[in-house]
């Protein structure tokens, strides 16, 4: 398949901006060629001049969580963020059960591919649908058709029964997943103030033989200052560890983190919604930490965390001029890096070699759009341009708005059924 009379934004190492080219989807679901011009014949698809960019990625989100759009929360509004995951947050997760499972992920992957998303990296909790449950959530990857990874979330907040399922879970799922690149797997884990030394030192070693990628929340809240450290001395701190939040972090750690090669993940929206702080994503960046972009579930739009976190840097600097590099590195570079470190698999650019993961928009540039200037229309014109069609590994996820694996309507549906039972046991 050639895509062509498409306007290419490539990120490759060069940035190039092609006003009218084409680019060769092979059987494989690599990209071949990539060049200026327009291609004919039958296996020709014409983009009709819209622009077409790699989908995005999503280092850090909870499918779970999408069932709890619209949940009431009995009694007074949580006054701090332990009460929020009290309140909220633990309370939903011990109420979900498989199907609960299976159809929050569907509805959360149906929504970032919507929104131009092709790679989610999943963090899950269901402490009584604990075993099998990452099995749910890897068919709702491949009845949408995203990429991505999940993992469970280790935790002793439940007791050490629990906390020894989810041990169990990371590592049948690891051990099935190793070797692939469209749905992987990691070894998850809350945070450090939920978790005790001998639990950590259990996840090491049931971890080592797998050699999979840590994904714990670090720094999240004052709760958990001074995590780092901890973690580094039991071992969770490497070059294949992706890091959630890392807000609440001394200038110290930030280099302890940036000298273990730890991938932080920023989730600008979420730590709004929850008062927790803002992550200096300056000066992670100034001192060597790899900093990717995510939205720890709060919204499938990558787009809007990618315009908050430039528009928090500026706030918190009180500088009109700061964060756009560090913006763009994080949604654009860094997140294509980190899927290649941990996971192995070159997503993020148009370039020979790189997977099919392409979206198109309905994005007609309204004046001259060259790498120079690439930023603002990115900022100010693409991210809120619709989403036409969306390609993962060379398969259409979504043609025209529509998604082409499944009936959206019919899901949402029996997703509303399964919200309604859940909130009733909530």
């Amino acid at each position: 398949m050639i895509l062509t009379n498409a306007r290419i934004l490539t990120f490759d190492d060069a940035h190039r901006v092609i006003d009218s080219g084409s680019v060769e989807v092979r059987a494989d679901g690599s990209i071949g060629s990539v060049r200026s011009g327009r291609a004919r014949g039958a296996d020709t698809v014409d983009a009709g001049g819209r622009l077409l960019m790699p989908a995005l990625i999503n280092c850090h989100s909870h499918l779970y969580s999408t069932l709890a759009r619209g949940i009431t929360l009995p009694g007074a509004a949580p006054a701090d963020f332990p009460a929020i995951l009290k309140k909220l947050w633990w309370r939903l997760d011990r109420a979900l059960n498989e199907d609960d499972v299976y159809y929050s992920a569907l509805i959360g992957l149906i929504d970032a591919a919507k929104n131009g998303v092709g790679t989610v990296i999943d963090h899950h909790s269901s402490p009584n649908a604990c075993a099998g449950s990452l099995d749910a959530i890897e068919r709702a990857y491949r009845k949408v058709g995203l990429r991505g990874a999940t993992c469970y979330e280790t935790s002793d907040r439940d007791g050490k029964a629990a906390a020894a399922a989810a041990i169990a879970e990371n590592v049948r799922f690891l051990d099935r997943r190793r070797r692939d690149d469209t749905v992987g797997a990691a070894f998850g884990l809350h945070a450090a103030f939920t978790l005790s030394d001998r639990t950590l030192r259990a996840c090491v070693e049931a971890n080592q033989p797998l050699a999979g990628a840590f994904h714990i929340h670090l720094s999240e809240d004052r709760c958990d200052r001074g995590a780092v450290s901890r973690l580094s001395r039991l071992g969770i701190l490497n070059e294949r560890t992706l890091a959630a939040h890392a807000i609440h972090v001394t200038a110290a750690e930030r280099k302890v983190l940036a000298r273990s090669g730890v991938n932080v993940v920023h989730n600008p929206q979420s730590n709004c919604n929850n008062a927790v702080g803002t992550a200096a994503l300056l000066e992670l960046f100034c001192d060597g930490v790899t900093v990717g972009l995510g939205s720890d579930g709060y919204s499938p739009r990558l787009w809007e965390e990618f315009k908050t976190a430039l528009h928090l840097q500026k706030v918190r600097a009180r500088d009109p001029r700061v964060g756009y590099a560090e913006a763009y590195a994080a949604a654009f570079r860094n997140n294509r890096a980190i899927v290649r470190k941990i996971w192995g698999v070159e997503v993020g650019r148009i370039a020979p070699g790189a997977k099919a993961d392409l979206a198109l928009y309905d994005y007609f540039p309204p004046t001259p759009m060259d790498p120079g200037n690439l930023f603002g229309h990115l900022l100010f014109g693409i991210s809120n341009a619709p989403v036409d069609s969306l390609m993962v590994n060379g398969r259409w996820v979504l043609r025209e708005k529509q998604c082409v694996n499944l009936d959206e309507r019919r899901v949402a549906d029996k997703a509303s059924r399964r919200a309604r039972a859940l909130w009733e046991r909530f």
